[in-house]
């Protein structure tokens, strides 16, 4: 997508910076509270993704022109449109350094979506988000879009990256490529189990020391997706209401599983908060076991 097309899609993406600009004063306190909520979240992505990108397609384009000044280009001019841009310039430079020039700005694009990804992921919230928005959209262009458009339409990058005039660069190209793709999944993974394990942290927390019992529309809910899941494709947001409800399931049940269980025992000559004595077989696990079960909540 280049030219007209293009510049219309970067001035909706401006108009949609500028408004959350306009949000950020206004929100700025409960972004960055301890209560990150889902509208937080929304806010969060928005800056990574709408304000962070123009930085990484300026990098990507400034990569071009580095390549092509140290490889012997002349009248090197960048044309930056905020959301995408290009680079030109004269002489004649031989395959390989076209190659290299061409190569210079995914691979830029590629280096600093992986490390900001991987450094978000030791963020707190908000900055964690705002780190894997900008990571996300960064690395899905570079590695996914952008060379599909290369393939279809026959411009961009990787019409050179992949030219059957440079064969072996081009494989050391798709290397890369498939690489950069592995490592963009472990990175998403990564980003899923840590979201995973605050979430079922966060519910612990609130029903510390309660047993779970779901709802019966929850569990109503979640019979009639499995139901619909065996005999046809969920949508999206089916798909997605499914895999939340079977995650509250297992947590749950794990949940309720770790109330259930006794105590680690522990050697009564050893120091302790409590009064040295014999072990307590009957006393120790079953009253734990009743206190739990005492107290239940509902989720």
């Amino acid at each position: 997508m280049l030219g007209a097309p293009a510049d219309l899609l970067s001035l909706l993406y401006v108009a949609v910076a500028l408004y959350t600009l306009w949000q950020l004063p206004g929100r700025w306190r409960a972004l960055v509270d301890d209560t990150y909520t889902e509208e937080d979240r929304n806010l969060a992505n928005r800056i990574g993704f709408l304000l962070l990108t123009p930085l990484g397609v300026l990098i990507h384009e400034l990569a071009h022109m580095a390549a092509a000044t140290l490889l012997g280009g002349r009248d090197i001019s960048l044309s930056y449109r905020v959301y995408w841009g290009y680079v030109q310039y004269r002489g004649q430079v031989g395959p390989a350094a076209e190659w290299v020039i061409a190569s210079a700005g995914p691979g830029a694009s590629l280096l600093l979506g992986l490390v900001v990804g991987y450094a978000a992921l030791r963020l707190r919230q908000p900055w964690r988000d705002v780190g894997m928005s900008f990571a996300h959209a960064t690395l899905l262009l570079d590695l996914v879009l952008y060379p599909g458009m290369s393939l279809v339409d026959g411009v961009g990058d990787f019409r050179w990256i992949y030219s059957a005039r440079t064969p072996t660069l081009s494989i050391v190209a798709g290397v890369v490529h498939a690489a950069g793709l592995i490592a963009y999944i472990v990175l998403a993974r990564l980003q899923s189990r840590l979201t995973r394990r605050e979430a079922r942290a966060a519910l612990s927390e609130r029903f510390a020391g309660q047993q779970i019992t779901l709802r019966p529309e929850i569990v109503a809910r979640l019979t009639e997706l499995d139901a619909a899941e065996r005999v046809r494709r969920l949508e999206p947001e089916e798909r997605q209401e499914v895999n939340q409800l079977r995650e509250l399931r297992a947590w749950s049940q794990e949940h309720n599983r770790d109330l259930a269980a006794p105590p680690a025992f522990q050697d009564p000559a050893l120091p302790g908060p409590s009064r040295p004595g014999p072990p307590l077989p009957e006393a120790g696990p079953d009253a734990e076991h009743r206190s739990n079960s005492d107290t239940n909540g509902r989720a």
